[in-house]
């Protein structure tokens, strides 16, 4: 008897420890959620990051929570996603930028396209013509002139096939906010550097990019300038990173 008592006695007291333990975790949560969100309100009103090392912990671990919050706020989770893309571009920017340019490649999606574009689908993506229908045209120009891989991409089956082939190093990737935002946390696991530029206006055709944004990106070898800012229009869930 004497034993079951001391074995209860032990169950008790780990049950008291992880209970403090679990309580103790549940309360650092909701400080780092509350912080976050404190964080990213201001970031939103005034475009400062302040401690961008927590914002991005955050965002990471909380996402869901704080966006939940913010909603409440009456903020877009659109909001979130920029921010979110900003921070990654930040933390990949020194380490993308001391890759040699033909170790790079830079996926753009098809809605690119102007609506009478000739070029067909083929195993690597659309192949440009260099019809002068489109920046498409431009893009490739450039990227034929530094030496980047370039794809004209319909879908995410094809980056990874790309990738899977080729091996680049560094990506750059051209989409909405939530595909590019996607494709950043989908290169991080895979621990490939990548940098996100996002469309000026999304949808399925007709859609509308800073081409010269994009030209800056490729053009960086210089750790020390800053990467570019992710767009400010609301995401739409039908473009490719």
């Amino acid at each position: 008897m004497a034993l079951l008592d001391d074995i209860i006695s032990v169950f008790n007291f780990l049950a008291i420890i992880l209970g403090s333990i679990l309580l103790l975790l549940l309360i650092l949560s909701i400080m780092i959620v509350v912080i976050a969100t404190l964080l990213l309100i201001y970031t939103i009103k005034t475009g400062k990051v302040l401690f961008p090392n927590l914002l991005v912990l955050g965002i990471m671990f909380f996402e869901g929570p704080i966006k939940a919050v913010t909603r409440l706020f009456g903020f877009d989770d659109s909001n979130i996603d920029r921010i979110s893309i900003d921070m990654k571009n930040r933390a990949m920017w020194a380490t993308f930028s001391k890759i040699p340019f033909e170790k790079r490649a830079v996926f753009i999606p098809q809605c690119l396209r102007s609506v009478d574009c000739p070029a067909r689908l083929s195993p690597e993506g659309i192949k440009c013509k260099d019809c002068g229908l489109c920046d498409i045209t431009r893009a490739k120009k450039e990227a034929e002139r530094l030496g980047y891989m370039l794809f004209v991409v319909p879908g995410s089956s094809f980056i990874v096939r790309m990738i899977r082939k080729y091996r680049p190093e560094g990506i750059i990737g051209v989409g909405c906010l939530c595909e590019v935002k996607e494709g950043l946390d989908l290169m991080h696991k895979n621990k490939i550097p990548a940098v996100g530029v996002v469309l000026d206006k999304s949808g399925c055709v007709s859609t509308v990019l800073d081409w010269d944004k994009l030209f800056e990106v490729m053009n960086v070898s210089d750790p020390s300038v800053q990467p570019v800012q992710p767009a400010e229009q609301p995401a739409s869930k039908d473009q490719t990173f």
